[in-house]
């Protein structure tokens, strides 16, 4: 009787041991199921907020300088974040997100209104292409403009660029004329002023020549300008097949300018 007994405690606690063992098995598959759809949940609202970065220049009229802010978040997004460890990642880490890539159409006649004078300097292609391995635009333009802002300030800019037909002159003005265009410079230029010592033919034709050296830098900034005032649109967006992230878009102007 007393074995009897001890054998009906000892199945007893045997079964209560399996029942512990099986309540913590599936509690643990249920922690386990929870922490993957949490980690699942979090990882489709990580690629939404991606994403959502990107959605908004997916229409049918995107300005320049909006394209222009998304080229170098692109750029900036391949250089910090994506294809760690193959040079275009600050980081240097292991491979992480698939590159973007931006394809930028420009057609013909809405290249030929960047320039005033007809002489591309700033933007010559119709086509350009931001990735992993091509960056036609950063190396061409925006590097330049960059080093241009940099040089005679933004503000400076603009407003040499809004002055430009007072300030470059065609054809052959007389001394007055080259010093209101050389006044019309110093007035809307900050950093950078040219020195008139006198009103002399040879002291204002030596400071109309200086006033030509900049005549590059501020017709490629007006490109530049050109450039934000002119209309585009997407044309197609690609995602990545295994992650859902945006990994293309393609734009083509349209020829508004405003």
């Amino acid at each position: 009787m007393e074995n009897a007994t001890k054998a009906l405690l000892m199945a007893g606690g045997v079964l209560i041991a399996i029942l512990i063992l099986g309540a913590l098995i599936l509690m643990f598959n249920n922690l386990s199921s929870y922490q993957n759809t949490t980690q699942q949940g979090q990882a489709e609202a990580q690629i939404v907020e991606f994403n959502n970065q990107f959605v908004t220049y997916d229409n049918e009229n995107v300005r320049g300088s909006d394209l222009y802010s998304l080229l170098n978040k692109v750029i900036d997004y391949n250089r910090r974040e994506s294809t760690e460890g193959t040079g275009w990642s600050d980081s240097g880490q292991e491979v992480r997100f698939v590159p973007m890539k931006i394809i930028m159409k420009i057609q013909s006649n809405d290249l030929s209104q960047f320039s005033p004078d007809g002489e591309q300097r700033l933007i010559k292609l119709n086509s350009y292409t931001i990735d992993a391995n091509s960056n036609t635009f950063e190396n061409s333009v925006k590097n330049t403009i960059d080093k241009l802002e940099k040089e005679y300030g933004s503000d400076s800019l603009t407003s040499l660029t809004t002055a430009l037909t007072k300030i470059f002159l065609e054809g052959n003005p007389s001394t007055q004329e080259k010093i209101e265009a050389i006044n019309n410079f110093n007035s809307a230029s900050k950093k950078i002023k040219i020195k008139l010592k006198s009103n002399s033919d040879s002291d204002v034709n030596t400071a109309w020549s200086t006033l030509q050296d900049y005549k590059y830098d501020i017709y490629s900034y007006y490109e530049y300008v050109q450039f934000k005032r002119l209309h585009f649109k997407c044309t197609g967006t690609n995602y990545d097949k295994q992650t859902g992230r945006i990994i293309e878009m393609d734009f083509e102007s349209i020829g508004t300018f405003n």
